[in-house]
């Protein structure tokens, strides 16, 4: 890519970073000579059409704020199939290089650069728009001392925001991640806050509130532990700035700052009255001198960003505001009795049309476009206006804005929360998202036996469909026992074999497509061999060849289904080879509906009365005595 002209007008000269899903150039504009950022999708993600979407998002996100503290967006281009966005070129360092470098910093150094990244928070906020990555690696530090808040929208980017396992290594940005995060709930502003708390917690006392050498440690953490107070650390914190820190790292999000401009508000405060005790702005109305930005000002200058009003100015804006009410009012009155209005314009149709399109098309009508958001839509291609407000037809006056929903494309699966499921339940959520079961592993918490005390991605990350999913499942030494190799074994001697280990419940899959060889014999074992599981968890073989189909029975059910894609089976209690085992008779993923049928022929080894079982996400939901008789 070095030396390559983007647009006819940006060379690329050299390769400054790499993500998860992009790399990022330094180029020259050729027009004005300045250095520029290019951030591009990587070569092997362009023809993906869910990484193209996620890019796309990006682009839209920082395309959409201004600020002195973040990273400006100059716009967008494609090269050979790969999007770019044209960023601002920041010469400097990030901020956890330098923390890495200099340790704990001055609590004024530190207020004035967390309020730096506060201001370009709120700005983002108040556009609609929660970072969730926020950390010192994504905030650059000019040589000037100016902060730079960069990545938005990485919350989409799945090496910035999947926190993974990989051995005793810690990818991604568990350090960093809020307790709702960990916990794959809704994500707020607050969250964001709770990030910076972290964020400045390791500006003052040089480290983390929680570090470990496992990912599913730290969130945790994150989750269930009190940080140490960061004046224990560090005894030259100011006490109230201490107890701010310990606001913004509650673990409910109603609990922290109502806020970003709250939070530099009170840390600046803080810094400048020691002994006061902060408050998160939900406990009562704000301060008088929280009526102004807690201010963007370079280093060393949080002082100044907090202006109070003093008396004669008071009065001054009182009697202005008075006055121009009484001006206002008679203008209103003189134009209600002269019958004169403003022109009015008729709303058109812009719903189906790209988002430059329905813009020109607005102003033809002298009216303005306002995007209210992003939207998931199967229906509208992605970037198409979705819905407007007011709708086509109404008139309105002149200069009035309409306000327009966007496609975001088809809606991208997000991890479901699988936290205190069980191994069967799991499996269930996860096919019933799109995705696919990864690694199981187990380790000693303090959740029940058998239930999911982790997993990676967390909760809540979108990811491609047809991913991976790893879990790791609460369990003790105790009962903790190694997974036999059974393949290629007849089915009789693989349940002898885990009989005699202890499982005791075991499921039996047929697979018509091994008859012509190996039938009768175990193709396949749910867990893998070598794998260290507990003894009560479920093992599912899969065996060649046809099931038992000597006798029969009709079996239909009517099914309330709350979602689409929602994953059903359904078991047969049998004895095979003196072992109890539940053999699968049908498996399907339902679409939503009321009275869903499922209807098929259920076979059995003999002829009497079985037991079905009935599941539903994973869950059993229904048992029936049923009689099978000989087929005809």
């Amino acid at each position: 890519m070095i030396g390559v002209i983007l647009n006819h007008r940006y060379r690329i000269a050299a390769l400054i970073g790499t993500g998860g899903m992009a790399q990022v150039y330094r180029a020259v504009n050729l027009t004005t000579r300045k250095n520029v950022a290019i951030k591009m999708l990587k070569p092997e993600y362009r023809e993906n059409p869910e990484f193209l979407r996620r890019f796309e998002r990006e682009a839209r996100a920082v395309l959409h704020l201004s600020h002195e503290n973040i990273v400006r967006a100059y716009g967008v281009g494609q090269y050979d199939g790969m999007p770019y966005i044209v960023l601002e070129y920041v010469e400097g360092r990030t901020l956890k290089e330098i923390i890495q470098e200099r340790g704990a910093m001055p609590a004024k150094s530190a207020v004035s650069l967390c309020t730096q990244v506060l201001d370009a928070l709120s700005a983002a906020h108040e556009a609609g728009i929660i970072h969730r990555d926020v950390k010192p690696q994504n905030v650059i530090i000019t040589p000037s001392g100016r902060a730079k808040l960069t990545d938005f929208g990485i919350a989409r980017d799945v090496q910035a925001t999947t926190v993974t396992f990989a051995g005793s290594t810690v990818l991604g940005s568990a350090h960093y991640l809020s307790p709702e995060q960990a916990k794959g709930k809704p994500v707020t502003a607050e969250s964001d806050l709770y990030s910076v708390g972290v964020m400045l917690y390791e500006m003052l006392t040089g480290d983390v509130p929680f570090s470990s050498d496992s990912t599913v440690s730290i969130a945790l953490k994150h989750i269930n532990e009190t940080p140490l107070s960061p004046i224990e650390l560090n005894p030259r914190i100011p006490p109230a700035l201490n107890e701010a820190v310990l606001i913004a790292l509650r673990k409910e999000p109603l609990e922290r700052f109502d806020s970003a401009r709250r939070m530099a508000w009170a840390i600046n405060r803080a810094l400048r009255d020691p002994n006061w005790h902060p408050i998160t702005g939900r406990e009562q109305q704000p301060d008088a001198d929280m009526a102004f930005s807690a201010g963007s000002g370079a280093m060393g200058q949080p002082d100044g960003s907090i202006a109070r009003l003093h008396g004669a100015w008071k009065i001054a804006i009182v009697v202005g505001v008075f006055i121009s009410i009484l001006i206002g009012t008679f203008l209103a009155t003189r134009s209600s009795f002269t019958g004169k209005s403003g022109s009015l314009a008729v709303v058109p149709s812009l719903t189906g049309k790209t988002l430059q399109e329905a813009q020109s098309k607005a102003a033809d009508y002298g009216l303005a476009l306002e995007i209210e958001g992003y939207v998931a839509s199967t229906a509208v291609d992605y970037g198409r206006i979705v819905s407007q407000s007011p709708d086509a037809g109404f008139s309105v006056k002149s200069g009035s804005s309409v306000k327009v929903s966007v496609s975001a494309g088809p809606e991208v699966p997000v991890v479901p929360n699988l936290a205190g499921k069980t191994y069967d339940e799991t499996v269930a959520a996860i096919q019933a998202a799109g995705l696919q079961l990864g690694t199981v592993s187990y380790q000693v918490s303090d959740v029940a036996i058998g239930y999911v005390c982790a997993q990676s991605p967390l909760a809540g990350t979108e990811i491609i469909p047809g991913s991976t999913v790893d879990i790791i499942i609460s369990a003790t030494a105790a009962n903790m026992i190694p997974m036999p190799a059974i393949t290629s074994l007849s089915l009789s001697d693989a349940l002898a074999a885990l009989d005699a280990v202890g499982f005791e419940r075991i499921y039996l899959r047929y697979d018509e497509a091994g008859m012509a060889e190996n039938t009768g014999e175990i193709i396949s074992q749910q867990p893998n061999a070598g794998e260290t599981v507990p003894s009560n968890m479920t093992v599912t073989l899969t065996v060649s060849g046809a099931a038992p189909s000597d006798c029969v029975s009709d079996i239909a059910y009517n099914l309330t289904i709350e979602k689409s894609g929602t994953p059903v089976m359904v078991t047969i209690e049998e004895t095979v080879s003196g072992v109890h085992v539940e053999r699968i008779l049908f498996e399907g993923l339902l679409q939503k509906g009321e009275k869903v049928p499922v209807s098929f022929t259920a076979t059995a080894q003999a002829s009497g009365r079985y037991e079905l079982i009935l599941y539903v996400n994973g869950t059993e939901v229904r048992r029936q005595d049923t009689g099978f008789s000989v087929k005809e």
